[in-house]
């Protein structure tokens, strides 16, 4: 193994079969400083020294900054290492390596030198490269009991890992980690970790859940900011879902008192949606027609679907296949970076429906929209919501075994396969 500049020089030198002289004029170093290095008489050169001999030798910048750094104990050196390792190196492993090696420069406060830490990674823009520093951080705070840079690496982990729409589930219970912590967190995010949480759970339809971290939130930002006014709007939103409807009336009222330009669209859908699941269904569904006219594309996904449920409702079957059209358009509006899992789940709702909406008129395409609702739930990894699309298509074929097929039992057994398969990584 390689383990000192002296066997890293030597045996590289003597790999490439050049002569000390031929390394000196390559490398622009003096012989004798080679020489020394070789020897051991010199054990930590100047680092530009090591550079030169490395870029003349072709050594990895992996290979010489590793040992490097194992003899570097000069804080700002360090730090200027780390910065050159998060723009050149590919490891993270050697990024987290030269990290925690800061942390552990014996003479350094351990807060301020985890304040410079967090600083540092917060100015990283390879997210990969960020997580694992905050990961770094936050396993050194714990060792050392500095609580507050606990909270804040946990807090920045989960507000990273909550991006990943796959892993929805997991990232949840990591955001849940970070409860026992959160009161070490300022006040700022405290309010952007809980509306997180409240949004993160919500899309994981878990509404009593999103009630109380909306709490939270009301609790603690006694403003008329946006972030209250988006809880007030979640919790209308879950009392509807768990068919409070009443409940959900008084927030919405709330609700429309908070003057933000994106407040009016949402209460003229919401007005239509609980008309149309409290019995109202007739004054619901022309509510929500006259909103489709003017609804922008990011919210196009859930008006759609919520007539479509309204239609179905009625059993008016061709208003619903009619809003089917509207398919390619609500796809589109998916692109969007800003586009939620809530939104992604509403998406695998609406082809749920309309499979139930062409299940007697055409039902290998019903078959299909089943099929792709499966699909597009697990995307978010709502799994179970996922299996509910896949039984409506074993209702179906009960109901009439003619829709029985070879294709539709492959395209089934393969669906199945992806579900448990994800299941069981989880």
């Amino acid at each position: 193994m390689i383990v000192t500049f002296a066997d890293m020089i030597r045996h590289r030198r003597s790999n490439l079969e050049l002569t000390m002289d031929k390394l000196a004029e390559k490398a622009s170093i003096r012989k004798s400083t080679i020489s020394k290095i070789e020897n051991g008489e010199v054990r930590k050169p100047e680092y530009k020294t090591i550079k030169s001999l490395a870029e003349a030798l072709d050594i990895s910048y992996d290979d010489y900054i590793g040992i490097y750094i194992s003899l570097e104990r000069n804080a700002e050196v360090m730090l200027d290492i780390l910065q050159e390792a998060i723009s050149t190196s590919k490891s993270i492993f050697l990024i987290t390596d030269i990290a925690t090696k800061y942390l552990e420069l014996p003479h350094l406060d351990s807060y301020d030198a985890i304040k410079q830490m967090f600083i540092t990674a917060n100015h990283v823009n390879d997210t990969s490269i960020r997580f694992a520093l905050f990961k770094t951080i936050t396993k050194y705070s714990r060792s050392h009991g500095v609580m507050p840079f606990i909270a804040q690496g946990m807090y920045k982990t989960y507000m990273i890992e909550r991006n990943d729409f796959t892993q929805l589930e997991n990232s949840y219970q990591t955001g849940k980690s970070v409860l026992s912590y959160a009161d070490f967190l300022n006040e700022d995010d405290q309010i952007i970790f809980y509306f997180s949480l409240a949004n993160h759970s919500y899309s994981l339809l878990r509404y009593n859940d999103c009630l109380d971290y909306c709490k939270i939130v009301s609790e603690i930002d006694q403003t008329n900011s946006q972030y209250r006014a988006h809880v007030t709007f979640l919790m209308c939103n879950c009392h509807y879902y768990l068919k409070n409807y009443e409940t959900s009336k008084m927030f919405l009222a709330e609700y429309n008192n908070y003057s933000f330009e994106f407040v009016q669209g949402n209460v003229n859908f919401m007005t239509g949606c609980i008309n149309g699941r409290s019995g109202k269904v007739d004054l619901g569904i022309q509510q929500l027609e006259q909103y489709l006219k003017v609804t922008s594309e990011f919210n196009l996904v859930y008006v759609v679907t919520m007539l479509l449920e309204l239609y179905l409702i009625k059993c008016d079957l061709g208003a619903s296949r009619r809003l089917l059209e509207y398919e390619v358009a609500m796809k589109d509006s998916l692109i969007d970076k800003y586009t939620t899992p809530d939104k992604k789940a509403r998406m695998a709702y609406f082809y749920q429906l309309a499979g139930n909406a062409l299940v007697s008129q055409d039902v290998e395409v019903a078959f299909d929209f089943y099929l792709k609702s499966a699909s597009k739930y697990m995307e978010i990894g709502l799994y179970d919501n996922a299996l509910k699309s896949v039984v409506l298509i074993n209702e179906a074929i009960l109901e009439d075994h003619s829709r029985l097929s070879i294709e539709v039992v492959r395209k089934m057994n393969e669906i199945y396969k992806q579900i448990i398969s994800k299941k069981i990584n989880e």
